[in-house]
């Protein structure tokens, strides 16, 4: 199986990453930038040595057009201290395959998988 549409993969990842109790708050389509993000979360980050801080994380959900959603990941650094494109599984080998270089330069841009079951994975 595979997502028809944006809005189906979208559910599915948020099915199982909203349940994570470090989320303080979240919004889907937020005007953080020209454009809009698909989702912009405030999560609570536990450190090593027990303090805890506030990370803002957005999300970039594509099916295909990945080079647009490495762009707006990239512009969303602007105010993001971590951002991810959320794509379906299917689409890792394209991702290691053409975007490796680009994760390593930007260590605060990562990508995630989500297979049609539900099941997710941070996978660069």
């Amino acid at each position: 199986m595979r997502y028809i549409e944006e809005n189906d993969l979208k559910k599915q990842f948020w099915k199982n990453y909203g349940y994570s109790k470090n989320i303080l708050a979240h919004q889907f389509e937020c005007l953080a930038r020209s454009g809009g993000v698909d989702l912009l979360t405030v999560e609570k980050v536990t450190d090593k040595d027990g303090s805890n801080h506030i990370e803002f994380v957005s999300f970039e959900f594509k099916l295909d057009d990945i080079k647009k959603a490495f762009a707006q990941a990239y512009a969303n650094m602007e105010f993001s201290h971590k951002s991810f494109v959320v794509v379906p599984s299917d689409k890792e080998k394209i991702i290691a395959d053409r975007y490796s270089d680009f994760l390593k330069e930007n260590p605060s841009i990562g990508c995630i998988s989500v297979e049609f079951e539900g099941r997710w994975k941070i996978f660069h």
